[in-house]
């Protein structure tokens, strides 16, 4: 797992989305830092792109007027 930053934003990515956004990042001229993080840190830790994937194809409710 790998903490991601471009300025005051970070997150957590891993290996494969790190790598992508280090790619992008340079493509972009953008200075950017990737930290190894610990491997006792990284066991509790998820990967922020990840869990966004999985929030999108996760079934969801629809209540009446809500949308």
């Amino acid at each position: 797992m790998f903490i991601c930053a471009i300025e005051q934003n970070t997150m957590i990515l891993c290996e494969k989305h790190a790598k992508a956004f280090e790619q992008a990042a340079m493509l972009a001229n953008t200075p950017h830092t990737i930290y190894e993080m610990d491997d006792e840190d990284a066991v509790t830790a998820k990967c922020h792109a990840c869990d966004l994937q999985d929030e999108l194809t996760r079934p969801k409710l629809i209540m009446p007027g809500e949308f």
